[in-house]
């Protein structure tokens, strides 16, 4: 079967994507030896690498927003039934990590240190949203499993997956009203902040994924993958990739308390990056037949 797909979409922000993500992600290294203090996540001070980073995030997300939405008459969402080896590597990794994050939301259950962090909430609602977010982050690694399953046999494309193509975004959805409980500010940990902004275009992409491979309202959804995908994979990789390398340097105390290494943000980030590369195409002139599976 020939793939008649052209592959290059959404070229321009993924080169935005990748020039931020080397320019973030060693500055976000440095602020942790440098200005983020252990436990609380605030700053010390507000240096240049502040400024920077700050800068850098938010001119690379408008571009890439704006970018998509400027080509969403001209993007396409790839069907073909074909092999795609690689995007079903990233689809197992990423079924690894929500399946991890499963284990460690039910390893929270079971913990009595486990409190919601507003003192008015009891701690059985923290343990409630806990399970909930287990139980749909369990059902987004089955989800993961059979799209590698789909994309390693090359016997469908995805779309029959329907019933469970959610379970992301609720999953994504859970994990964001854990961080709404906590009473810290967001706005002043960095950490914080970024997770919820992540969390919010993680949503959104899952939606836009679900709404493409199920064929359900996905009129001019495909500029809505790339455009809030990539964001996600980003702020993904600045909340896993510096607290990696902080873990392996032995300085666990430079963390904020309330957030740790997330294997389940490589797992997305990646699968992400992987449907934006492949999947997200330029359309094909209109009498030009096209192979959906």
């Amino acid at each position: 079967m020939n793939n008649k797909s052209v592959k290059s979409g959404f070229g321009i922000g993924c080169i935005i994507f990748a020039v931020a993500a080397i320019i973030a992600i060693p500055v976000r290294i440095l602020q942790f030896f440098t200005v983020i203090e252990g436990g609380t996540g605030f700053y010390s001070e507000t240096d240049w690498s502040v400024y920077l980073l700050y800068a850098v995030l938010a001119v690379s997300i408008v571009a890439i927003l704006i970018f998509g939405f400027a080509k969403r008459k001209t993007l396409d969402y790839s069907l073909e039934t074909v092999k795609r080896p690689g995007l079903s590597s990233l689809s197992l990794i990423a079924a690894c990590g929500t399946g991890l994050d499963a284990y460690n939301c039910f390893m929270k259950i079971m913990s009595e240190e486990t409190v919601v962090t507003a003192p008015d909430s009891p701690v059985d609602a923290s343990k409630l949203i806990f399970m909930l977010e287990g139980i749909f982050a369990l059902l987004s690694a089955i989800y993961f499993i059979l799209l590698f399953l789909t994309y390693i046999k090359g016997t469908s494309n995805g779309s029959k997956i329907r019933l469970l193509a959610l379970s992301p975004v609720i999953w994504n959805i859970l994990r964001i009203v854990i961080r709404f409980m906590r009473t810290i500010s967001y706005i002043r940990v960095s950490e914080l902040l970024f997770e919820m902004i992540m969390i919010a275009f993680l949503i959104l992409f899952f939606m836009a994924l679900a709404q493409a491979n199920t064929g359900i309202a996905a009129e001019k959804v495909e500029w809505k993958i790339a455009s809030y995908g990539l964001p996600a994979a980003l702020l993904a990789l600045i909340c896993f990739v510096p607290r990696l390398v902080v873990m392996l340097s032995g300085h666990t105390e430079l963390f904020y308390s309330e957030s740790t290494v997330e294997f389940c943000d490589l797992g997305v980030a990646l699968f992400i990056i992987g449907t934006v590369l492949t999947r997200v195409t330029d359309k094909l002139p209109e009498n030009t037949d096209s192979t959906e599976g």
